[in-house]
């Protein structure tokens, strides 16, 4: 009887919980939404508003690693204070106020400084007011649920859109490639170069900001003096850090066959970029690309940083021409063609992406996989598969299996990233699903972490299917060593049979600043992980080990930020290490199955 009084106040005590915390939220709401109301009418913040805006704030938010009590203040928040500014448009008020109020949240939220929101909202106000005023049905919800999809809010009213696939001709559909003994292909795999024209030796590189390492300021002491060869905090690529790297990989690899860039060319001043500068930036390192490999073909895609504003692809039918992304198809169009075909330059003007034979047998698809990018907020518009590219992907993989083809997909931002749009993200894994006997790799850019990506069958989630590889990234932001990728890919069947991770050491090489850095070979895949292959079950088999190996965990850690003496300082905990072991298997963020395996076994491994 005891143990039955037991269980029935833990239940009581919980409902009452649950109340009391419901009822907290709600008044948090309410007294956020009366507040802002206020402020919208008087221009003056009342101290009921200060109070709920202390308990509500929610600093960097979208660089913050932890959520749980964060996410839940920031879809608060973001709930009502857009809420408050669409009703405010809809009764007619001005531009300036409505973004006003949007700075003033951003601001006052800690999300970001003054200066940061400020000039944040001046770049990006035309976009969101126009979204506002065309899309009669937009509510804070819909915003909500995509800008912090990965802080877990969600959109009850939402309805997925799917992309029709076509199941195979025969069931036992296989395009079956043996190795050849042949030579293998050798691929350089360059990716967030994140070029930095206002970086300046000396200046101040702990500044507290997003970006760091800029001409003009000041550090507080010698210690806090941006590197000559980059900096491990907050800061980009200097010029002739860039070039000197270049000089590097074509001395010491003479035989490449082919160069895959996954993008991000521009630094992460998000808050100054502009149109001019971004087209001279862009110019400048596809140029020097062209210069630095000659006859050797290159083959790029965009980043979510190549637009102005930054991350923003407007969708099609948006011409106005402070607001149209056209500018960077057309200027990626004419540069790209000095390594891709001119049956390319459609597909590329018409939204940046492109596919072409490499080799007879071998087809590249260049996708455009930044219309998934949650901070491209013209999703709010429309996010129905922006022009029509996973439409188009469908139709492309249809003609090579049809033509005994192997493909590698090149893109910037990895499906299973948390930023990447999840009804995007599932209908791509539905589309690799399919005709992952034909994809015989992928390759991705944006985490500027070096890591892999294991895509399961749907249906049958114990079969590993396919792998994405991450080249990591050339910049340092944040606390990284800068690196490449070298990959050995089968000529025949485009399998990838081993890579390696070249770098160098930050520390060591502000040491000599008027000496190259001392590059070196990290690591290959296969010799260090002990692996027969790079096969998509291979790999499947060595997270499970991986799991309960803390060798192996460590070491993959350390990899992964190519030994950055900043970032080995402060290790990685248990749940890091599960962190890293769960982005191996999570090829859409919604499938945790694998992630959920891997937990267990590791957990259990370590008591």
């Amino acid at each position: 009887m005891m143990r039955w009084t037991a269980l029935f106040k833990l239940i009581l005590l919980t409902l009452i919980g649950s109340y009391a915390r419901v009822r907290e939220e709600d008044e948090l709401i309410n007294s956020l939404r009366h507040g802002l109301e206020d402020y919208l009418k008087t221009g003056a913040r009342t101290k009921e508003l200060n109070h709920t805006l202390e308990r509500l704030q929610v600093p960097n938010l979208f660089l913050a690693q932890e959520k749980g009590l964060l996410s839940k203040a920031a879809c608060l928040a973001c709930h009502v204070g857009i809420g408050v500014a669409i009703h405010a448009r809809r009764r007619g008020a001005e531009k300036g106020r409505i973004l006003d109020i949007v700075e003033k949240l951003c601001f006052w939220l800690r999300i970001e400084s003054e200066h940061i929101c400020h000039a944040a909202v001046a770049i990006y106000g035309d976009s969101l007011v126009y979204i506002a005023d065309n899309r009669q049905d937009l509510t804070s919800k819909r915003m909500c649920s995509i800008l912090l999809q990965d802080q877990g809010c969600r959109d009850p009213d939402r309805i997925d859109w799917t992309i029709d696939i076509p199941s195979p001709k025969y069931p036992s559909s296989g395009i079956e490639k043996k190795r050849t003994k042949s030579t293998p292909l050798k691929v350089l795999h360059l990716t967030d170069i994140h070029y930095d024209p206002g970086y300046e030796v000396g200046a101040n590189a702990e500044c507290g900001s997003y970006l760091c390492c800029q001409r003009g300021t000041k550090p507080s002491n010698r210690r806090n003096s941006a590197g000559y060869w980059s900096d491990y905090r907050n800061c980009d690529v200097p010029w002739h850090m860039f070039t000197d790297t270049l000089d590097h990989i074509t001395a010491q690899h003479r035989d490449l066959d082919f160069v895959y860039f996954t993008g991000d060319i521009i630094n992460h001043k998000v808050w100054e970029s502009n149109i001019p500068c971004n087209t001279k930036a862009i110019t400048d390192i596809m140029l020097q690309l062209k210069k630095s490999f000659g006859t050797i073909p290159v083959y790029p895609v965009l980043g979510n940083h190549e637009p102005h504003p930054i991350n923003l692809f407007s969708p099609k039918g948006v011409d106005h021409p402070q607001l149209t992304s056209q500018w960077v198809f057309d200027l990626s169009a004419r540069l790209w063609k000095a390594w891709l075909p001119i049956e390319t330059h459609k597909s590329i003007l018409h939204g940046g992406f492109y596919t072409t034979l490499i080799k007879p047998g071998i087809r590249i698809i260049g996708l455009n996989s930044n219309f998934c990018y949650i901070f491209n907020w013209w999703l709010f518009l429309d996010d129905f598969d922006l022009y029509g590219q996973l439409e188009w992907l469908v139709k492309v993989l249809l003609e090579a299996e049809e033509n005994n083809e192997v493909v590698h997909i090149i893109s910037h931002i990895p499906n299973g990233d948390t930023t990447c749009l999840y009804n995007w993200s599932k209908e791509y894994s539905k589309i690799v699903n399919r005709f992952s006997h034909i994809i015989a790799a992928q390759f991705n850019g944006h985490t500027h972490y070096d890591e892999t990506m294991i895509f399961f069958n749907n249906t049958n989630p114990e079969q590993a299917i396919n792998v994405a590889f991450n080249g990591g990234s050339l910049t340092t932001w944040p606390h990284l060593n800068p690196n490449y990728k070298i990959y050995y890919v089968d000529s025949d069947s485009g399998e990838v049979l081993d890579y390696e991770t070249w770098t160098f050491n930050v520390t060591a090489a502000n040491l000599t600043p008027h000496i190259s850095p001392s590059w070196y070979k990290l690591y290959s895949f296969k010799h260090t992980y002990g692996v027969n292959n790079l096969s998509p079950q291979e790999l499947a088999a060595l997270t499970v080990r991986m799991a309960r190996t803390p060798y192996l965990t460590n070491l993959y850690f350390r990899y992964k930020y190519r030994e950055a003496d900043t970032t080995l300082a402060k290790g990685c905990n248990n749940e890091c290490q599960i962190n890293n072991l769960c982005t191996m298997v999570t090829s859409h963020p919604e499938q945790t199955l694998h992630c959920e395996i891997l937990t267990e076994i590791y957990n259990s491994s370590r008591q």
